[in-house]
């Protein structure tokens, strides 16, 4: 029997004009669960060629969930060179979630604050089904209420917190332990270190590398030579004359906008002598391999990274990722650049 002309395509004509169950098709539509890969691209063909548009509203009816993914990530205000670490993160998290049935809202943080009032907000008001976070803090008061409330999220991060928790986290204290060897191994010895805020748990997490990768080399850690404030690119350039004047004589940078700002600063204090300074970062893009100097980046990728979330998150959400909710991931060494005479 046709199809009258103009009537919707539902699951239940996908399966007529293909003559299986009405079963058989929604499990090829939405994850393919124990349908062979032939029959589900064979049913989202037939789909696609009669025009299917899934009804999402009657989904949220049936299911009960919003759909909604939410992402709060923190913001950096600068605006010099910009913020490539969360507008990475974002892409990555809107790859994963392509193809799902979820919308993704990022909601802006500003880096440092903790947003603990607009996630109990969106868990009150069944605003999405699900979160991310980033900028943990060693007892973070967001993941506390969302243990107690049994909502489903990850953090982009590890706590200090006694209860377990979903997370996805780069290895920042070997990131740092990463960067201070290879700056050693080129000469250097006066190593500054310029990172964040110490209340969160990834900069103590990076002191913690940047110190073992000096005592290594029998040196003991200079606590004048650390610059630990917000991180944007204006704070570094004022810090880093202060750190030469403290003997520094290479700096360990937490992103691509402190590494910037300190080069800039270390070339206005000493012009084309910048070069005789050694720089490390952990980056997430390989801006690195612009600056047409040496330097040695700890590089994971940030839109890998949001993927890795998004993808953690989802198993929150469907309870099928109990098994697998943490997951630490190494940098790799990217060095650009010949070396020069250190000061």
């Amino acid at each position: 029997m046709a199809r009258p002309q103009g009537a919707a395509v539902t699951l239940k004509t996908i399966a007529a004009e293909m003559g299986v169950s009405v079963t058989t098709v929604a499990r090829a539509l939405k994850d393919g669960h124990k349908i062979s890969q032939d029959m589900v691209r064979k049913v989202r063909e037939t789909a696609d060629r009669m025009g299917y548009v899934r009804n999402l509203e009657g989904a949220k009816l049936r299911t009960g969930k919003t759909l909604v993914a939410m992402a709060f990530l923190g913001f950096s205000e600068e605006e010099e060179v910009g913020d490539s670490g969360s507008v990475g993160l974002l892409s990555g998290i809107h790859r994963r979630f392509a193809g799902t049935d979820y919308a993704v809202r990022a909601v802006p943080v500003e880096t440092g604050a903790q947003a603990l009032e607009q996630v109990q907000e969106v868990v009150r008001g069944r605003l999405a089904d699900g979160m991310i976070l980033d900028h943990t803090r060693l007892q973070d008061d967001r993941v506390k209420y969302l243990l107690e409330v049994g909502f489903p999220f990850v953090t982009f991060g590890r706590t200090e917190l006694l209860s377990e928790h979903p997370w996805f986290d780069i290895d920042n204290e070997f990131a740092a332990w990463q960067g201070t060897d290879a700056l050693l191994r080129d000469g250097h010895r006066r190593i500054a270190l310029i990172d964040g805020d110490p209340r969160h748990t990834f900069v103590r997490q990076r002191i913690r590398g940047h110190e073992q990768a000096l005592r290594e080399y029998g040196l003991t850690p200079d606590p004048a030579l650390r610059q630990l404030a917000e991180l944007a690119a204006d704070t570094a350039r004022k810090a880093a004359g202060a750190l030469l004047d403290h003997g520094a004589d290479a700096f360990v940078c937490a992103n691509e906008l402190a590494f910037l700002g300190a080069r800039a600063g270390v070339r206005d204090r000493i012009g084309d002598g910048v070069d005789r300074i050694g720089f490390s970062l952990r980056s997430g893009t390989n801006l690195a391999s612009y600056v047409g100097s040496r330097v040695h980046a700890s590089h994971f990728s940030r839109r890998q990274a949001g993927w890795e979330l998004a993808d953690l998150l989802l198993g929150q959400i469907e309870a099928s990722g109990a098994a697998d909710h943490q997951r630490l991931v190494r940098t790799d060494l990217i060095t650009t650049g010949q070396p020069g005479k250190t000061a």
